[in-house]
């Protein structure tokens, strides 16, 4: 599964562009690396940007109706879903341009949250939970331990997470436990969860967070949050990328920062991929051997 050798040099075939391109024709590898030019920004004005941060600062968390360029979020949930069909982990869909330029269509939410100095963190993921009673994706957490928010509410790091179809209460849409509530609880949350006065996913104090296709999620990251499971309900898929981001005035939480809109060459993607499904092994059982046969495949 884990697509490399002893020594960590990724399989050669992972490096075929024009594979990958066969694969998914309807997206883009430029295997020297890519730059977006700024024309697919998200839709968003200051009075949301406002409110966004406002919500972050008083919840730990914002939501941003749809926004984002719509033929990307398009490419990009039926490119995750292609790859899941065929036995790829979801986040390969970073072999692709598309999932570089989303990274640089949320420029202006980074730029009022963290400020211009900001990179994105290699922390890449995408999932394709299956419309089937229970599936889920990753169950509750942090997304890093320790302060993540210093005096004066300045924002050292952030997640945003965005759905590439609509996420429902039935296909597992993202919870979170807001800022206030764990606040008010009379232990710390992760005690409270050892010693069974609460659920990891602790649905009573949690609030869900339904989002159309192409909205914008965000939290701070030491916010406890967790995937909702799919219900017999549930219409398709849950498809969705997280992307994560910091504040280049602080030292780096992981190497390498990469600044949005610069998608880095081929080798450098897979490289930050399979580093990605060795990092998170932990959260999320993958399929595997990884099936590279089918990059030199003709499919229809």
């Amino acid at each position: 599964m884990s697509g490399a050798d002893e020594t960590g040099t990724p399989d050669p075939r992972l490096l075929d562009a024009d594979g990958w391109r066969r694969l998914v024709p309807w997206l883009d590898v430029t295997e020297a690396g890519c730059t977006a030019d700024g024309t697919g920004f998200m839709a968003v004005d200051d009075d949301a940007l406002g409110r966004a941060a406002d919500s972050l600062h008083d919840q730990g968390w914002f939501a941003l109706p749809p926004c984002l360029p719509p033929d990307l979020i398009d490419g990009l949930g039926r490119g995750i879903s292609r790859l899941a069909a065929l036995g790829w982990p979801p986040v390969f869909i970073h072999v692709f341009d598309q999932a570089w330029a989303l990274q640089a269509a949320l420029t202006p939410l980074a730029r009022h949250l963290l400020g211009d100095r900001f990179a994105v963190l290699p922390h890449l993921w995408a999932w394709c939970v299956p419309p089937v009673p229970r599936a889920r994706g990753w169950p509750g957490h942090r997304d890093l331990i320790g302060n993540s928010v210093f005096p004066g509410g300045i924002h050292m790091t952030l997640s945003l997470w965005v759905p590439l179809v609509d996420a429902t209460l039935d296909n597992g849409c993202m919870r979170v436990v807001p800022l206030p509530v764990e606040r008010a609880l009379s232990d710390r949350l992760e005690a409270m969860i050892a010693d069974g006065r609460l659920a990891a996913e602790p649905e009573a104090i949690g609030t869900p967070l339904p989002a159309a296709a192409g909205a914008v999620l965000g939290w701070r990251q030491d916010l406890w949050h967790w995937s909702g499971r799919a219900t017999t309900a549930a219409a398709g898929p849950r498809i969705s990328i997280a992307i994560e981001m910091q504040n280049r005035a602080f030292d780096a939480v992981a190497e390498p920062l990469i600044t949005a809109g610069h998608g880095p060459r081929l080798q450098m993607r897979v490289d930050l991929i399979l580093r990605a499904m060795r990092t998170y092994a932990r959260m999320e059982s993958l399929p595997g051997p990884l099936p590279i046969d089918t990059l030199a495949q003709e499919l229809k």
